[in-house]
């Protein structure tokens, strides 16, 4: 514990008291809560106002520790065991209460019972659990997940529906692959695949629908929707337009994602020779945005997937806290544990999302190469929230209108000189690089299903013709759009 750390307030994960109260209770409720969630400190000896460090008399320090730890260990069920420690911070002594992520949950008051009891950790406050919280933590504590629970007891499904989810889902796989190569190698679906993915549940020679089936199929559920908006300004004031999407949540996510497109800008940049239309925000980082509002939003909350957009932000508001013990930070470092895995495993199957974790990273890793402000990763209110920013003036960061007409002189001989074939090519190598910043030899071969050979020699006349620039060496080396 330093001196910063306390000038930086009490936060979702620290509180302060000035002193050890003599009913346990009046802290016992964070304790439970730092369990049921990322965990947290307690530090007694600094008070919460002021931030000043009153400190405890040392010689009262052990009795107060063994105190504080015997009160945790007898008020809370299942027993959490604290990390009780002494620190000095400007000459005085205060207490350190470490209370670790619990693997039991829910936790909660023993005194209170598990219904009023349970306490959880909301925008930096201790607040009791609401029913579909205390649920939830329930799945946890069990290692079950919502999405692969049996969910309709009185109807079994048949053969042909389950062939029917297997077709939809293979179909959605392979028009969404990148390359033709990757399209030929996906599998196609079995009952067996939905059934070890938490699909289906079997019970004598029948076959009944989890969660995740319905979600994926009719979703009657009221509340697994997106509310997709645009508001004026930059607050929740004014609507200019509002839609909500129902039905299966493939289809919810596309049609968001096509949503926001017809609300954003969009302008066109000279790539090299070609005019390419281009959106004023990375369309992929869009799609990764609500992406990951789908497949790890909580399904027993009440509330519905946001996507509001505004004049300076898209905004994508998640239902539910950080799932298990995930902080912000671990997010940013590409850290997940999933929610929903049977929703998980479906949509990596179908190319909507890659390796577990990857999304995040991948959105702010990729708005930092456009020059774009950061995305604002937030826990509000028992949600999850990520901001995308636009620019004051709703135009990428690219190329001026003169450096277009220069680039446009500069590479009109060319166009000319290359062949329909070898046009046909550069547009792919040019969007590729639009897309995603740079381009490999090895992903040249896979977007143009071409050799080696042919893969060097394009992206060759490419470099000599001044429309790409090669960096690093031999095999770290990559290209891009000059």
């Amino acid at each position: 514990m330093t001196i910063e750390e306390i000038m930086s307030g009490e936060s979702g994960y620290l509180e302060f008291k000035q002193m050890v109260p003599e009913k346990s209770e009046t802290y016992m409720k964070t304790v439970v809560a730092f369990a049921n969630g990322s965990g947290g400190r307690i530090v007694f000896g600094v008070e919460n106002g002021t931030l000043n460090v009153v400190g405890i008399k040392q010689e009262n320090a052990f009795s107060l520790m063994d105190g504080i730890t015997s009160a945790i260990c007898d008020s809370c069920t299942p027993m959490i065991t604290p990390i009780v420690t002494l620190a000095s911070i400007e000459d005085k002594i205060v207490i350190v209460v470490n209370i670790m992520p619990g693997g039991q949950r829910p936790y909660y008051l023993t005194s209170k019972g598990k219904e009023k009891g349970t306490f959880v950790r909301v925008s930096g406050t201790t607040r009791p659990a609401d029913p579909f919280v205390l649920k939830e933590l329930e799945f946890e504590g069990a290692n079950r997940c919502f999405d692969q629970t049996y969910a309709a007891p009185e109807k079994s499904v048949t053969e042909d529906e389950i062939n029917l989810l297997c077709s939809r889902m293979y179909q959605y796989a392979v028009e969404h692959c990148r390359f033709q190569e990757a399209a030929e190698g996906i599998h196609r679906l079995t009952r067996q695949n939905l059934l070890s993915w938490g699909f289906l549940v079997k019970k004598g020679d029948k076959y009944y629908p989890t969660n995740a089936f319905l979600l994926m199929t009719s979703n009657l559920l009221p509340q697994a929707t997106i509310q997709c908006a645009v508001f004026k300004g930059t607050e929740r004031d004014v609507f200019i337009d509002r839609k909500e999407y129902d039905g299966d949540i493939v289809a919810q996510l596309d049609a968001a994602y096509e949503y926001v497109l017809r609300n954003i800008n969009m302008g066109s940049e000279i790539n090299g020779l070609y005019r390419t239309d281009i959106y004023e925000l990375p369309t992929d980082c869009i799609r990764e945005m609500i992406c990951n509002a789908v497949a790890h939003r909580s399904y027993l909350h009440p509330s519905s997937i946001q996507v509001a957009v505004y004049d300076n932000r898209v905004e994508v508001t998640s239902p539910g806290m950080l799932f298990g013990s995930l902080r912000l930070q671990d997010i940013r470092e590409g850290i997940s544990i999933p929610r929903n895995r049977a929703i998980v495993y479906a949509f990596t199957y179908m190319n909507i999302m890659e390796h577990w974790g990857s999304g995040i990273p991948r959105i702010i890793r990729r708005c930092k190469e456009l020059g774009l402000e950061e995305p604002e990763l937030l826990e509000i209110a028992g949600n999850f929230r990520i901001n995308l920013f636009r620019l004051p003036d709703k135009t990428r960061i690219g190329k001026s209108t003169d450096k277009v007409t220069e680039s446009t002189e500069k590479y009109g001989k060319v166009r000319i000189k290359s062949t329909d074939k070898l046009n046909d090519n550069r547009k792919k190598i040019i969007q590729y690089i639009a897309e995603r910043g740079t381009i490999t030899n090895r992903e040249v071969q896979n977007l143009l299903n071409v050799k080696d050979s042919r893969a060097l020699k394009i992206l060759k006349e490419m470099v000599e013709d001044g429309i790409l620039k090669k960096e690093g060496k031999l095999r770290g080396s990559c290209y891009k759009l000059k």
